[in-house]
């Protein structure tokens, strides 16, 4: 029994030092290590091989997985085979060792790399977080209640975050020079691998591309609003597409509707300056335009009451002139009401002239007849006294 143990380990620990034998191994028909009658079968000896090479692996397997070699093993264990059935049945526990071994490395290393991966989830969200707050982190503590896998995953994760921004704010100024100077967007490589830097790329280019389409809209839109305030025929330049031609017809109409309006407000002030309708020159040829400058100027019903008012000023003593303060900035209503108001004054001297003048013949006759009385009386005394 010693000796046939002794046999048993030296064949465990050869078999566990050699590499794996395939699991599809099996013994030759010829072998005789069964202690058979040559009656037996390949078929009888390939199904011993496979049930003694799969009780092996089982028992390897479960032993891999938990790292101990032999930790299923007893003293029994051997003692009811020969020599060869406890050679293939250490062929399977061999092969199922380093199968259950490989299978808890696996595990671990997924382990680990799912902690890595949470933790540098976590920590690139936070490096995100302070870069934008400007409040980054040149040392970062590790967190007690997590494993070191976790934490060395935080560190990377917030590093990768603050070299991301760093460069993201580097993309988005090249982007925005781009797009100010091309109509497509090209995206270097070393921008293009990250989704943050392309992102940020991106957004500089559109940025850029916004402000030159709003520049080149305003500047459209100028053209049309000289083209349609001057009366011109509708134009749109050919390079205005899209919605620069829209902007450009929106400027015209502008034009227009300025135009009139202005127009009008002309017809408006000449009422001031003449008492009856008379049409522009320049208009003459322009019905739409004339027919503004028309109501503009039948619409004043200010030129009365202003006369009125410019005139009883002028005619009052010690009034200075004083244009409602509507009419202040209106350089033909305050032209007429001063006309009005120099009338209202030469009325006033003329009245006034009357009336000193009827003042004065009054007074005279008065000095007259008193001087006739004093003259009198003083007669009549020297008589009474003679």
């Amino acid at each position: 029994m010693k000796k046939k143990l002794a046999v048993i380990s030296t064949a465990c620990l050869f078999i566990l030092a050699s590499d794996p034998i395939p699991s599809n191994a099996t013994p030759d028909s010829s072998s005789d290590v069964l202690d058979q009658s040559t009656s037996v079968t390949t078929e009888d000896v390939k199904a011993i091989f496979d049930s003694l090479y799969q009780e092996g692996y089982s028992l390897g397997e479960e032993d891999g997985y938990a790292e101990k070699k032999f930790e299923q093993f007893d003293q029994t264990t051997g003692l009811d085979k020969s020599s060869e059935e406890f050679t293939w049945f250490m062929m399977g526990y061999t092969v199922g060792y380093k199968k259950g071994q490989q299978q808890k490395e696996e595990e671990l290393k997924t382990e680990q790399e799912n902690e890595m991966a949470a933790g540098e989830e976590e920590g690139y969200q936070q490096g995100v977080l302070d870069y934008k707050h400007a409040t980054i982190q040149s040392e970062i503590d590790p967190f007690p209640s997590k494993s070191s896998d976790w934490n060395k995953g935080y560190v990377q994760g917030y590093k990768k975050a603050i070299s991301l921004m760093d460069l993201s704010v580097k993309a988005k100024k090249e982007g925005y020079d781009q797009g100010l100077e091309n109509d497509s967007m090209s995206v270097p490589s070393m921008y293009d691998d990250e989704d943050v830097t392309r992102q940020a790329f991106t957004e500089g280019f559109e940025t850029a591309q916004a402000e030159v389409l709003k520049q080149q809209k305003k500047q459209f839109e100028k053209q049309g609003y000289v083209q349609g305030y001057h009366d011109l025929s509708l134009e749109v330049p050919a390079e205005a597409e899209g919605e620069l031609q829209t902007a450009f017809e929106q400027g015209y109409e502008k034009g227009q509707k300025q135009k009139q309006k202005d127009v009008k407000a002309d017809g408006y002030d000449s009422a001031f300056t003449y008492q009856t309708y008379r049409a522009p020159k320049n208009l003459q040829d322009k019905p739409e335009l004339e027919k503004w400058y028309k109501a503009g100027f039948y619409s004043n019903k200010d030129v009365k009451p202003l006369q009125q008012k410019a005139y009883k000023d002028g005619w009052k003593l010690g009034k200075e002139m004083s244009v409602p303060k509507k009419h202040k900035q209106n350089k033909a209503a305050v032209a007429m009401y001063k006309k009005y108001f120099e009338q209202g004054q030469k009325k006033q001297d003329k009245t006034v002239s009357h009336i000193l003048l009827g003042s004065g013949i009054v007074l005279t006759l008065a000095v007259l007849i008193t001087l006739w009385r004093l003259r009198r009386r003083k007669n009549e005394e020297t008589t009474l006294d003679s």
